[in-house]
């Protein structure tokens, strides 16, 4: 199944698959220790697990109220997380279980704002690993967020001068952009999904099994930002 021939998910796939991984994810922090709290997230290095709680829920409380981001959207997430430092996470929990249906809700209205259930799922394992545990690896969501990233990784393979790629993740195959495919890269579904999301460092990336220049064609197949060192979930 290529990614060119999948239609954009509807409202009504986003919220399910929204609420599924904030269900886990909120199985993962329910009851953590406040030594926990603090743990450094190795996949995010400037966020504490529970600075990354308060940005999915911020997020959430957020843009269901209608206060998205205008202007410059990391200076956004920042203020987000900023606002909530002091928050425990026993209070953010009890918060996203109002907000998240919420946004839930907007989801069904307004599907474009998608691209926040992408994030969550990604934070989903970012905080898993953090905690030295895993989540569902498996679940429906991960097989969504490589089929649904097609724009984002077509924009960033044009604006690098760069042709097609194709990700073969377990049973499913996924072609992007345009031209003749010029990297083909293998693996499990889920460590397609990690390191397309940027959650792998560059040395991970050439020792992955492919074929093609992996580290000319880097900045169109992972949108984030490169982790500066080895992760091992």
């Amino acid at each position: 199944m290529s990614a060119d021939d999948l239609i954009q998910p509807s409202g009504e796939r986003w919220a399910q698959e929204y609420e599924a991984s904030r269900l886990r994810t909120t199985a993962l922090l329910d009851g953590i220790s406040a030594e926990d709290e603090q743990k450094i997230v190795p996949t995010c290095p400037d966020w504490r697990v529970r600075d990354l709680l308060s940005h999915l829920n911020g997020a959430a409380e957020e843009v269901s109220a209608g206060r998205g981001p205008s202007g410059d959207t990391q200076v956004w997430v920042d203020q987000v997380v900023a606002d909530r430092a002091d928050v425990s996470v026993a209070d953010q929990l009890e918060r996203w279980a109002q907000s998240g249906p919420a946004f839930e809700a907007l989801l069904r209205k307004v599907p474009q704002v998608g691209v926040l259930v992408i994030d969550l799922l990604s934070h989903e394992h970012d905080i898993a690993g953090a905690l030295g545990t895993q989540s569902d690896r498996n679940s429906s969501g991960v097989e969504l967020v490589m089929s649904a990233k097609t724009s984002f990784v077509e924009k960033d393979l044009e604006a690098n001068g760069l042709q097609a790629i194709r990700v073969i993740g377990g049973d499913h195959t996924f072609e992007y952009g345009t031209g003749d495919v010029e990297l083909e890269v293998r693996g499990s579904l889920w460590e397609m999904f990690r390191l397309t999301g940027g959650r792998r460092s560059m040395n991970q990336l050439r020792a992955t099994d492919h074929d093609g220049d992996i580290e000319r064609y880097a900045p169109g197949l992972v949108h984030n930002p490169l982790a500066e060192t080895d992760i091992h979930e």
